[in-house]
C-alpha cells in the first residue's frame, strides 16, 4: 500500500471529525441564541395573553360581538401594540374571532380558557445530519425554555357604600308630553336621559346611551303644543337656547331651520345623591375638573361636589343656563349652602366669574361648562389668587389635551424642535407644555356597561406632558357597583393619534 492510499483514510476521518465539530458548534451557537432571546420573547407574550384577556372581560360583558376598533382600543389602554397585529392577536386565543368581514371580535365561548404562562418556546431544532458522514454525539445539553408566571391584573378594592338616592320630576314631564309621547317612554327606571322630538319624524329618545326610535310621527302641531305647556308659556330663545322646566331639573332647548322651530331636545334631570364616596378624600383643597362627553353625568358629579365643598365654606355656583340648580329657590337640598348665580349674558359668564373673586369673598368657585378661552384665562386668574376652582367641560382628557382653544386648562401645548440625539422616535418636533396646569385633578367620567366610571387623573402636569409623549400614565378608577364602591388603580394608555 502507498503512501498516499495509507493517508487517504485518514483524512476522510479527519474530514468528518470536522464536519461533526461544526455541527456541534452550530447546536451549541443556537441553543445560546435561544436563552439569550427566548426569556423577553416568552415574558412578552405572557404581557399579551393577560392583556388580551383583561380586555375581553371588558369588551364582552353583555354582548358577544364588539365593533374591531372597540377591542383595539380596549388593548391600546393596556399598552399593547395592534396596528398590523390585531389578526394575529385574535388568531392567538381559542376563544375570540373575527367576523367574516374583518369589521367585529366575535366572542365564540362561554368562558375564558384558563390565562397561564404562554406555550414554552421550542427548542431549536439541531442542523440535519448529513448521511455521508459518520454521527458524533455532542455532550451539549439543550438550554430549556424560562418559566414565566402570568402577569397579574390591577388590583381592585371594594367598599360598602350606601345605595344611591335618585329624585327625578317625572311629572313635569309628563304634563308636556303626556298625551304626545307619554305611551312610549317610561321615565321612572332612570334609563331615559334624551327625549327627541322632531317634526316628520318619529319619536327618539336616547335610553342608556343608545338612541331608540319609537312608532310615533310627530307633527307641527305637537312641537307648538309642547312650547305652549311649558310654564310661564311659549318661551323666548332669542337669548339663550335653553329653557328649564319651572321648579324642575329638566332642560328644554329648541332645533331651528331657517328661523322657525322644527323640533325640540328635552333634557331630562336628575338629581343624584349618595356619589360623596365616589369623589371624597380627592377633591378637597384641589382645583377639579370634569371631563367627559355630553350627558354621561358631569352636572350631577358638579352638584355633589358643590354640596360636599360648601360646608363651612363660601361656595359661589354660577349656573348660567340655571341647569345646575334648575329655577328653584329651594336649593339646599342640591347644592348645600352654594350661593347661585346666573349670568345675564350667557356669552359673557366669565364676567360674572370675574364678580364673584371682586365682590363676594369666595373659597370656592364651580362653573358647568367651560366654552370659550376667556372663561379659561379668567380660571387661571382665579387659581393664582388661592381660590378653589371647580370646572366642567365637554370631551375626555385626550381630546382636551390637544384642544388649542381650551388646553390651557391644563397647561397649553407649544411645538418644540429637538436636536437629532434628542429626537423621540425620529420626531424632531414634539409637543410640550407651556405652562402650569390651572387643576389638580381631572376626573374623566365614562359610561361602562356596570354605569359610570370616575377616572381619576392627579399629578396633571407630569400626566399631561406623558400623554403628549404617547406614554402610559397611572391612573385611579372608581364606580358604584351594586352598593359597592370598586377602585382600581391601573396603567392607561390614552391614544392620542
Amino acid at each position: 500500500m502507498t503512501t498516499s492510499e495509507t493517508q487517504k483514510p485518514v483524512a476522510i476521518e479527519a474530514a468528518a471529525i470536522k464536519a461533526a465539530a461544526i455541527e456541534a458548534a452550530a447546536i451549541k451557537a443556537a441553543a445560546i441564541k435561544a436563552a439569550a432571546i427566548n426569556p423577553a420573547a416568552v415574558k412578552a407574550a405572557a404581557i399579551e395573553t393577560a392583556a388580551v384577556a383583561a380586555a375581553s372581560k371588558e369588551c364582552f360583558v353583555n354582548c358577544s360581538k364588539v365593533l374591531l376598533t372597540s377591542f383595539a382600543i380596549a388593548l391600546q389602554k393596556r399598552n399593547i401594540v395592534t396596528r398590523g397585529h390585531l389578526t394575529r392577536i385574535v388568531a392567538s386565543t381559542d376563544y375570540l374571532q373575527l367576523s367574516k368581514d374583518n369589521t367585529m371580535v366575535e366572542f365564540s365561548k362561554k368562558i375564558f380558557s384558563a390565562i397561564s404562562a404562554p406555550p414554552a418556546a421550542r427548542p431549536v431544532p439541531p442542523p440535519a445530519a448529513r448521511p455521508d458522514l459518520p454521527r458524533f454525539t455532542s455532550a451539549t445539553a439543550s438550554v430549556p425554555p424560562p418559566v414565566t408566571r402570568p402577569v397579574a391584573p390591577p388590583v381592585t378594592k371594594t367598599t360598602s357604600v350606601d345605595p344611591l338616592t335618585v329624585r327625578c320630576d317625572t311629572m313635569a314631564i309628563e304634563d308636556i308630553i303626556g298625551d304626545i309621547a307619554g305611551d312610549y317612554l317610561n321615565l321612572e327606571d332612570n334609563a331615559v336621559t334624551d327625549i327627541f322630538l322632531d317634526v316628520g319624524s318619529n319619536i327618539s329618545a336616547k335610553i342608556n346611551g343608545e338612541c331608540v326610535q319609537f312608532d310615533k310621527t310627530i307633527a307641527l302641531s305637537d312641537v307648538s303644543m309642547i312650547l305652549e305647556r311649558l310654564p310661564g308659556g311659549e318661551p323666548d330663545f332669542a337669548q339663550s337656547n335653553r329653557v328649564i322646566f319651572g321648579q324642575t331639573l329638566h332642560r328644554l332647548a329648541a332645533v331651528t331651520y331657517d328661523g322657525s322651530i322644527t323640533g325640540i331636545t328635552i333634557r331630562v334631570g336628575r338629581n343624584v345623591s349618595g356619589l360623596l364616596p365616589v369623589f371624597e378624600g380627592m377633591v378637597e383643597e384641589k382645583n377639579v375638573l370634569l371631563c367627559g362627553a355630553p350627558n354621561v353625568g358631569k352636572t350631577t358629579t358638579l352638584r355633589e361636589i358643590c354640596k360636599h365643598l360648601s360646608k363651612g365654606k363660601c361656595l359661589c355656583l354660577i349656573d348660567t343656563s340655571g341647569e345646575v340648580c334648575g329655577e328653584t329657590g329651594n336649593r339646599q337640598h342640591i347644592v348645600g349652602t352654594s350661593r347661585v348665580f346666573r349670568p345675564i349674558d350667557p356669552a359673557k359668564q366669565y364676567t360674572t366669574l370675574l364678580d364673584c373673586v371682586r365682590n363676594h369673598s369666595p373659597d370656592v368657585i364651580a362653573i358647568d361648562e367651560l366654552n370659550t378661552k376667556a372663561e379659561v384665562d379668567v380660571c387661571q386668574t382665579i387659581a393664582l389668587r388661592s381660590i378653589q376652582m371647580v370646572a366642567s367641560v365637554h370631551g375626555n382628557i385626550q381630546d382636551l389635551v390637544f384642544n388649542p382653544m381650551l388646553n390651557k386648562a391644563l397647561g397649553g401645548s407649544t411645538e418644540v424642535l429637538l436636536s437629532d440625539r434628542m429626537a423621540v422616535d425620529g420626531r424632531k418636533v414634539v409637543m410640550q407644555r407651556s405652562t402650569r396646569p390651572i387643576f389638580d385633578v381631572v376626573i374623566n367620567i365614562t359610561r361602562t356597561s356596570d354605569g359610570l366610571e370616575y377616572t381619576f387623573i392627579e399629578d396633571v402636569a407630569d400626566n399631561v406632558s406623558r400623554i403628549m409623549q404617547g406614554k402610559p400614565i397611572q391612573v385611579r378608577r372608581r364606580r358604584v357597583v351594586n352598593d359597592e364602591l370598586l377602585e382600581t388603580r391601573e396603567e392607561v394608555l390614552y391614544p392620542c393619534e
